[in-house]
């Protein structure tokens, strides 16, 4: 019986995405304190550095796609994209030889090096494939459950990923932490209690618009009470590909 109501929880979150996939929509800002608080930290670096040609890696359903379409061209790249996403580049990040090199200004990298078994082999091809000069805006979970079985392999302290992008070459400007333990916790209230009211989409609608208020008291919350960030759900970092002295 509960493994059957996790399935069912599962596969209506996996729909409400796909019907609704866009990371700025109101039912995925507002769906827990963790999605409020990762959008909070990751949509003023996302819009900032998205200029140009921007690589959306990682892209999955195109959460991203309409912050960073406001000021770029866009280009994507999954191994297996979802919903109705249809992607630039077929490849994967460890290994994607057909992504031309210093081809993009700006690469956006949102909730994915947990996904890959060798996380420091894709940041090295996002180094590769990025302008000197060009960004990397990258967030990553620190506290999550486990999620998209069976290829969920690590999670990320602030220092921990600030080590793999220095160890590729990258310069770090911003390690921002964010959300904290309250966030995490209404995250799997948030799961239970929409995928429950899925059961009738208009209900599900309601339920939503009554939990965004604990979305917001979740994440502000966390800020207050763990400024020092020890309890962080993530973090969301800038880095850039330093530019080579034409006299070297």
């Amino acid at each position: 019986m509960t493994n059957s109501l996790l399935k069912y929880i599962e596969v209506s979150r996996n729909k409400s995405l796909d019907r609704v996939p866009g990371a700025d929509a109101f039912a995925n800002v507002y769906f827990s304190g963790t999605t409020y608080s990762l959008w909070k930290a990751a949509r003023g670096p996302t819009a900032q550095y998205s200029k140009g040609l921007v690589l959306d890696a990682g892209s999955g359903r195109g959460a991203w796609k309409g912050l960073i379409a406001r000021g770029a061209e866009r280009e994507s790249l999954d191994v297996a994209p979802k919903g109705n996403e249809h992607v630039t580049w077929i490849a994967d990040l460890m290994a994607m030889p057909q992504v031309p090199s210093e081809r993009y200004d700006a690469v956006i990298c949102h909730q994915v090096l947990e996904h890959i078994p060798q996380p420091p082999a894709a940041i090295a091809e996002l180094f590769r494939v990025l302008k000197e000069g060009g960004f990397l805006v990258i967030s990553v979970p620190h506290l999550s459950r486990q999620h998209e079985l069976p290829h969920d392999y690590y999670r990320f302290t602030p220092n921990g990923l600030k080590r793999i992008l220095e160890d590729s070459g990258f310069e770090v400007s911003l390690l921002e932490p964010y959300g904290g333990l309250l966030s995490f916790l209404h995250h799997q209230f948030s799961t239970a209690f929409l995928g429950i009211a899925s059961v009738f989409r208009p209900l599900q609608w309601i339920c939503t618009v009554l939990n965004a208020p604990l979305s917001v008291l979740a994440g502000r919350l966390d800020r207050s009470l763990d400024r020092s960030g020890i309890l962080t759900l993530g973090v969301v970092a800038v880095a850039h590909k330093p530019l080579i002295d034409a006299h070297d």
